[in-house]
Formats: C-alpha cells, structure tokens, sequence
C-alpha cells in the first residue's frame, strides 16, 4: 500500500526551518547591496549548480518505477525545458538574467565565457558532486525512493529559494533605467514563482507517495531529502563565507 501523500507533504515542509533555507547567505542577498565581486560570486557558483537541474530531473524520471510517477516527473522535465521553447529554458532564462545583471554592475558587457571561467568554490564543486551521487543510476547502493526523496528536496526549497532571490534581486533596480525594464529581466523569477514551482512542489508529491510502497521505501525517501537539504545549506554556507572573505574595500556595485 503506498504511502499517504499527506506524510510526504509533511516530510516536505520540514525544509522551511531548515539551514539550505536560513543561512548567512539568504541574510546578507535580502538585507544589503553587495559590491560586484560578491555578486559575480554568488552567480558563478548559483549558474554553476542550477544550469544542471533538468539534467537531475531527467535521471529521476530514469529511476522511477510506476507510469504514474513518470508522467509527474515528465511534467516538470517539460516545464524546466521551456515547454518545448529552447529560449524559455529556465537554464536559458536563468543564463540572460545573470549576464544581464552582471553587465549592468560591471558597467561592460559581461560573457558566459567570463562567469564559466572563474574557479568554483569547493562547497559548490562538492555540492555538484554529491547530487551526482544522489540521482546517478545504481550509484552508492540507493534504492529508487531515495532519488525521488532528492527531487522532493530539491522541488520543495526551489520555490521559497526563488522568492528570497527575486526579492534580493531588488536590490539592484537601481541599475535599471526604470521599474518595467527591470521586471522585464526578471523573467527567470517571474515563471518560476508565479507557476512553475508551485507545480513541481506538487508534482514531486505525487511521483514520491506513488512510488513509496513500503515503509522500507519511505524510508529511502527521507534520507535522499534529508541529504539534499544538508548539502544545500553547505552550499549557500560556502557562498556565504566566500562573499564576505572579499576585500572589504571594493567597490560597491
């Protein structure tokens, strides 16, 4: 008999006191403008992490088991994937932001080549590396639930992550010529918070509690979530301490 969509839900929900969504990071993006090398720290090591989300996406759909959790994880792999528009790709949106942004503090243009570049922050390459293990096919001995606990991990914080970043993102409106135009490089936030998450926090419930046959599965699920979380908050942790290990003089974007 599987598992009530109810317990995976309130599995979910522990995400909201935990560190990979209260840290130093999310303190210092909210509260204060950060000069250009602190920025241009968090979008290497964010673009770093994020551009691989669909990629995560697609192996949990490998690993699912049931049709009916296949048809949930298609459905998010298709939004993630612009619904078929490679120029509304969440990596492409997220791609045009960051440049975007980086540009306008840098007051030049500013290349993928350039943020692809710079040397990633040992938390972030560990970040990468973990989540690899995580949603890898037969990796590490993790049973199928595990992976789906991953994606129910990373679907749930996706959503609250996105809103701290879009309101941090407002610090920066002064380098935009008027309210629209900043709004208009904001798309990236904008899909994700008005539609996308909400949908995904819902479609990782329903591929997780149909995949859940057993207490042994719920099980698996709880420690590839609670291993997601972990990682994260050692993420943006790293970021936190990268940014403030910058020179304190440099010039404030």
């Amino acid at each position: 008999m599987n598992i009530t969509k109810t317990k995976v839900e309130s599995l979910a929900q522990t995400v909201f006191s935990h560190g990979a969504l209260n840290n130093g990071f999310y303190q210092r993006w909210l509260n204060e403008t950060l000069t250009f090398a602190e920025v241009e720290i968090f979008a290497r090591n964010y673009w770093a992490r994020t551009r691989r989300t669909a990629t995560m996406v697609a192996l949990s759909l490998l690993r699912a088991k049931t049709l009916q959790a296949r048809v949930e994880i298609v459905k998010n792999l298709y939004s993630e994937l612009g619904g078929g528009d490679v120029h509304k790709a969440h990596s492409a949106l997220l791609q045009r932001y960051l440049l975007d942004l980086l540009s306008r503090l840098a007051k030049r243009p500013y290349s993928l080549q350039e943020l692809e570049a710079g040397p990633l922050l040992a938390s972030t390459q560990l970040f990468i590396d973990e989540q690899d293990a995580l949603y890898a096919p037969h990796g590490l001995g993790r049973s199928e639930s595990h992976v789906l606990g991953a994606l129910l991990a990373q679907e749930w914080l996706a959503y609250s992550m996105l809103t701290r970043l879009y309101e941090g993102a407002r610090n920066y409106q002064y380098a935009y010529k008027h309210n629209d135009e900043f709004h208009e490089h904001c798309e990236y936030f904008h899909i994700h918070i008005g539609e996308a998450e909400k949908e995904h926090k819902v479609q990782a419930v329903e591929a997780a509690a149909v995949e859940c046959c057993t207490q042994e599965d719920f099980a698996g699920l709880c420690v590839g979530f609670n291993r997601f979380l972990a990682i994260t908050e050692h993420y943006w942790q790293g970021i936190a301490v990268a940014m403030a290990e910058t020179p304190a003089l440099a010039v404030r974007a």
